[in-house]
């Protein structure tokens, strides 16, 4: 039956712009651009076991804005707070759970983006 989780789609009213920023901002290592009329209509990131994707929003049928499903591992997440937050992101407090610690901030069209550090192995 089910595997793995083959992508996360974030709908985009511009791809490359939101692309962009995601590079920049978070070092996600997109690759794979899909250009259709000579504009990028989607591109994906080969993120673990994978991919975190951008997609304009006609083609993922969703609202920009509307994401709200990835949370990204991270080493150190009171460092990547503050190198966000020095990049000029908002990002909430750190919420600690007994195996974990979470953060949220949302991507320039309003999607939102969970951190996740692990703290418990499980």
């Amino acid at each position: 039956m089910l595997k793995d989780i083959a992508f996360v789609a974030y709908p985009a009213k511009n791809v490359a712009q939101l692309r962009e920023w995601y590079q920049q901002t978070l070092g996600v290592p997109f690759d794979k651009p899909f250009l259709y009329d000579g504009v990028e209509q989607l591109n994906e990131a080969n993120v673990g076991s994978g991919y975190f994707v951008v997609m304009l929003h006609e083609w993922l049928d969703r609202a920009p804005g509307t994401g709200a499903g990835v949370a990204f591992e991270v080493d150190d997440i009171e460092k990547t707070i503050a190198d966000l937050r020095a990049k000029g992101v908002t990002v909430e407090d750190v919420f600690t759970t007994a195996v974990c610690k979470l953060t949220s901030f949302q991507d320039p069209e309003g999607n939102k983006v969970t951190l996740h550090q692990i703290t418990v192995p499980h």
